[in-house]
Formats: structure tokens, C-alpha cells, sequence
């Protein structure tokens, strides 16, 4: 088994990282780079204005030196306007890079926004993406991304030129200040390296446990929840699980804060003992007059300086380790799970479809069993077809392939004899109008739900009244201008169950694509209700390829043909009255059983 490397942090790793978000920067806002190489220089010469300043000061008006008023006023200016001039110009630096950075959360949040809704579907089922999605999000939350990686890596080589510098001042003055000078630096070294690997440890582990308490947390505060959490009494169990997480979380935080509180008053300690052998040897060597007293203060101002320099260093580089050791799954993301989109390049027209499924067999990703097993139909151009059978026959599914949601079965899925696999997936879906059962109406306005901001030349009237929501719309103060929900406005409106089904197949009709499909999407609605609202909707398709699926079979009736579904296979295919006549037909017996309960119902 290969060993666990012990280095602070990855050359592969930093280097990956490094240009990744540098060159991010660059095509997004060169500005960046002005203030972080102008902040650089400045970090670095600004030091030795106060050391050097104050050693030519103190060594020209202390007893026995020259005292030149000229020369004592320059040495005062030159500290005096260094440091105000230093101070503001690094102050200036910090505060354009962090104003610049915030735009860059925004362009990188976005970016992982967008992609996680045009990666293939099948990731948003698997736990893996899942997680590097939710340490991507992460990533950006708790590293401060750019700058958090940037300014860490020129603050260690800033640093580290101010520090050889001060060396090279003490060196050359007092050389037994090298001995403890290079204790605090090894001693924080390895201390600080044991911090980065906990700290990476930490972030591997709290994971999981962040995704669940995030979980439970929406659930308790999301709306859509909230009548069925109070009418099955269900608060007190989430509030339980999320508590779980909670405190297995807190549990994990206050087991690794002791491991970090031990290591970082370790380091202080150590750096404090140094910091004293270095002063105590500057004031022997005053002391015993073996330096001036210009000497002693601008080393007294090094050593604080070597100090700061040595903190600057261990921090941004415990910064840079871990930022680099989170950052990388943001990445991971971007490059190795967005980058696997839909496939296909063939340009698709829009016209009149035929589907053919040829030999098609599915089973989901990370499972062995299959849902669909040797599926062989064709679908005619304008026809008509319903696809019935019992709960996980493999319907939905079925819908799914044929909507290149999947692309991992065996077989052929044909549309006008090309392979679906091959056409591009932009244009493929603008053959599909698809409304399935799980639905989805997002806080726009009744308008913006029905067009997707999309201007067309269709009578928005009309598909109102096709889809049955004509009334609801027109008894509405703001009419088709009112928000769906509260979420933006007030006077939003909660559309009831069947009125946001309604308004999904208003979606569809609009959107007038040449393959409409109903996947259950009338399923809110009672009987006469479902059965006008197909009877309007096969009018308005009548020339378009159509596939519906109901439990309520007496939908079935308008339609060419019927498809029956069982285990994944079709096991009967033919028109209502073809199925009605076979002897012991599953389709036979699920109508006739279906229709003895209404029967009853109205008797």
C-alpha cells in the first residue's frame, strides 16, 4: 500500500490550483494583478524603511554621534512618510483585491451553478458528484477562493525576502541571533505542518455530516414542506435527526478545536522562548557596548520584524496548504464532472418525429437490476400512444431514455433513423415538450412559468384555456403578472395541486415542440377534470407525435395505440379495443377492475 505523503501540501496539487485560479483572474479582471505585485513591493521595502531609518536616526542624535540637525530631520521624514505611505498603500491594496475577489465568488458560485444543471442528469443521482459538488461549494465558502490562494503564496515569497533580509541585518551585527532565529522557524515549521493535517482531516470528515444537517434543515424551513410535517406530526423527528447531525458535528468541531488549541499554544510557546533568547541577546550585546544604541533599537525592530515575518510565513503557508488541499475538489468538479456533458454533435431539425427503440435495455447507474429489458417499439409521426402499467414497470423510466437523460443503456433509440446519442443535446430537447408527474413551478411570475421568458407567436389565451387554468388566470388581480408563491412578492399566490398541474401542461402546450409527453401529470386532478383536460390537449396535438401515461385508463381510449408495460417488458401492444378482446389481457383486467371501483364509488 503506497504510504500517505508528509508534505505541507501537493507541488501537484498548488501547481493545478494555482493556475486554474490565476488564470480565472485574468480573463475575468486583470485590476487584480496590479494591486497584489504593487501590494508585494510595498510589503517588502516598507519593513526596512523603520529598521534601517531608525538605526541612521537613533546612531545620529544619541551622545557621541554627530547630531546634524539636517540629517536628524531627513532620517525622521524618511521613517515618518515610509511607514504612513506603506500603511496606506497597503491598506488601499487590500481593500481593491478583497472589493475585485468579491466579483470573483460570484463568477466562481455561479460557475458551479450552472454547471451542476448541465452535467449529465445521471450525476445528480450519484453520492460521489454529490459530495464533490457540496466540498466545491464549500470550497468557495470557507477558502476565499482566489484571493485565498493568491495572496497566500505571494505573502510566503514576500515574506520570506523580508526575512533573509533581516538575517542578513542581524547577521551582520550580531551572529548568535541566527542560532534561536532559526530554532523558531524549524519548530514552527513542523508544528504548523501537523495543524495543515488535521485541519485536512477535519474537512474530510465533517463532509457528510454537513450535508445531512443541511438536509433537515431545509426540509424544516422550506414551505413545501410544511404540511406534511405537521399533519403526520412528523417536527419532533426531523428536529431529532437534525439535532443528530448537529451534535455529531459539534462533537467532531470540539474534538479536532482541542487537537488545534494544543498545537497552536505549543507553537506560541516556542516562538515566545525564541523571541526571548533573541532580546536577551540584543541587550548583552548593548550591554556590553558591542553595538550601537542605533544598533540595539533597529535589532530590537528586526527581531519583532523577523517575528512577523515568521507568523506571515507559517500562516499563509498553513493558508495556502489547506486552501489548495479544498480547492482542488471545486476543480475536480469543473474538470472532471461538468466536462462530461451530454454527448453528440449532429444538428437537429425540428419537424414531425418518428421514435424507435431497438432492443433497448436499462439498468440505473451503480445497480445490477433492470428496469427496462429488451424494449423494441416504434412510434409513428402524429401518433398517438399511451403507456400504461402497474407502479415501477418501468414507465417513467422509458420517458427518461427517451429524453437522453441516460445515456448508459444498451441498444438504439432512434428519432427520424438517427441515434439520439449523436445529436446534440441543446437541440435534441427542443424536439421534446415533457411534463412529468414531479413536476416543477419556479417563483416567476404565472407568465414567465408558462413562456420560460421565451417570446413566441402563440396565443397565451388559448393555451390557458386548452390546459383549463383560463378562469384561475382572469379571476387573478394581476391576471397572467401575479408570482407564483411569496418568495418575491407578497401578493404571490400557492397554486393549488391541480391548478399547478394545469399549469405545467400549459408549459408544454407553449413551448410546442413536435414530441409532447405526459408522464402522470394530471394526477392532482378527479376524473372528468383529468379526462377534459387530455381530451383539449390530444385537439391541440392532433398532428404532433404524443405519448401520455395514467393510471386512469379510461384516458387511453383517444389514443392509436396502447402500450402495455410489466417488469420491464412490453408484454401487450394494440388500440383500446384490441386489448379489451384478448382473453385473460393485463390491460382487459386492469380497466374492467379499475372501472368496477367507480362503479361502486357511484353507487
Amino acid at each position: 500500500m503506497a504510504r500517505k505523503s508528509d508534505k505541507l501540501m501537493s507541488p501537484k496539487d498548488l501547481g493545478r490550483c494555482f493556475k486554474y485560479f490565476t488564470k480565472f483572474a485574468w480573463q475575468t479582471n486583470k485590476t487584480y494583478f496590479f494591486w497584489l505585485i504593487l501590494g508585494f513591493v510595498v510589503g517588502i521595502v516598507y519593513p526596512f524603511i523603520s529598521i534601517l531609518g531608525t538605526e541612521q536616526l537613533v546612531n545620529e542624535i544619541a551622545p557621541g554621534g554627530p547630531r546634524r540637525v539636517s540629517y536628524s530631520i531627513l532620517w525622521i521624514a524618511v521613517i515618518c512618510v515610509g511607514t504612513w505611505l506603506g500603511k496606506v498603500l497597503a491598506k488601499a491594496c487590500d481593500e481593491h483585491k478583497g472589493r475585485i475577489n468579491e466579483n470573483f465568488y460570484k463568477y466562481l458560485n455561479t460557475r458551479i451553478c450552472m454547471s451542476s444543471i448541465q452535467m449529465k442528469f445521471a450525476n445528480t443521482e450519484n453520492r460521489k458528484v454529490l459530495d464533490i459538488i457540496k466540498n466545491g461549494e464549500r470550497a468557495l465558502n470557507e477558502t476565499d477562493h482566489v484571493n485565498g490562494l493568491v495572496t497566500p503564496i505571494f505573502t510566503i515569497i514576500q515574506q520570506t525576502v523580508v526575512a533573509m533580509g533581516v538575517i542578513v541585518v542581524v547577521a551582520t551585527r550580531v551572529p548568535w541571533m541566527i542560532i534561536p532565529i532559526v530554532f523558531a522557524f524549524t519548530t514552527n515549521y513542523f508544528l504548523s505542518k501537523l495543524d495543515v493535517k488535521i485541519r485536512k482531516k477535519y474537512f474530510e470528515k465533517i463532509g457528510n455530516l454537513e450535508r445531512g444537517s443541511d438536509y433537515y434543515n431545509t426540509e424544516l424551513m422550506e414551505p413545501r414542506y410544511a404540511k406534511d410535517i405537521r399533519l403526520y406530526d412528523a417536527d419532533d423527528v426531523f428536529v431529532d435527526q437534525y439535532n443528530g447531525f448537529v451534535g455529531k458535528l459539534y462533537k467532531l468541531g470540539k474534538h479536532f478545536a482541542r487537537k488545534f488549541i494544543i498545537l497552536r499554544n505549543t507553537n506560541a510557546f516556542l516562538r515566545a522562548a525564541a523571541n526571548m533568547v533573541i532580546y536577551l541577546l540584543i541587550g548583552y550585546y548593548a550591554i556590553k557596548k558591542w553595538i550601537s544604541i542605533g544598533t540595539f533599537a533597529a535589532l530590537f525592530q528586526a527581531a519583532n520584524t523577523f517575528n512577523d515575518a515568521l507568523g506571515a510565513i507559517i500562516d499563509s503557508t498553513m493558508q495556502c496548504s489547506y486552501t489548495v488541499s479544498v480547492l482542488k475538489f471545486y476543480i475536480d468538479f469543473m474538470e472532471q464532472v461538468y466536462v462530461e456533458k451530454e454527448t453528440g454533435d449532429i444538428e437537429v431539425e425540428k419537424q414531425d418525429c418518428k421514435i424507435e427503440f431497438r432492443n433497448v435495455s436499462f439498468k440505473y447507474p451503480n445497480t445490477d437490476r433492470y428496469i427496462l429489458k429488451n424494449i423494441s417499439t416504434t412510434i409513428n409521426k402524429g401518433e398517438h400512444l399511451s403507456i400504461v402499467g402497474r407502479n415501477g414497470a418501468g414507465k417513467t423510466t422509458f420517458i427518461k431514455l427517451l429524453c437522453k437523460l441516460y445515456d448508459n443503456y444498451e441498444g438504439d433509440i432512434l428519432v427520424n433513423d438517427k441515434d439520439i446519442g449523436d445529436m446534440k443535446f441543446e437541440e435534441y430537447v427542443e424536439l421534446l415538450s415533457v411534463v412529468f408527474q414531479d413536476f416543477r413551478l419556479f417563483a416567476f411570475k404565472l407568465k414567465e412559468n408558462v413562456t420560460n421568458f421565451r417570446d413566441k407567436d402563440i396565443d397565451l389565451d388559448y393555451v390557458y384555456e386548452t390546459s383549463g387554468v383560463a378562469d384561475w388566470v382572469n379571476s387573478l388581480k394581476d391576471k397572467d403578472d401575479t408570482y407564483i408563491y411569496k418568495m418575491f412578492e407578497e401578493d404571490g399566490v400557492e397554486p393549488s395541486g391541480g391548478q399547478g398541474q394545469k399549469l405545467a401542461i400549459a408549459r408544454a402546450l407553449y413551448k410546442d415542440s413536435p414530441i409532447v409527453v405526459l408522464d402522470e401529470p394530471t394526477a392532482a386532478l378527479d376524473p372528468i377534470a383529468e379526462n377534459e383536460v387530455y381530451m383539449n390537449f390530444d385537439k391541440l396535438v392532433n398532428d404532433k407525435t404524443a405519448i401520455y401515461i395514467s393510471h386512469r385508463l379510461s384516458s387511453c381510449k383517444f389514443c392509436d395505440r396502447i402500450i402495455v408495460f410489466e417488469g420491464g417488458q412490453i408484454i401487450e401492444e394494440g388500440s383500446h379495443d384490441d386489448l379489451m378482446n384478448l382473453e385473460n389481457g393485463f390491460y382487459a383486467n386492469m380497466f374492467n377492475t379499475q372501472a368496477s371501483q367507480y362503479k361502486e364509488a357511484e353507487a
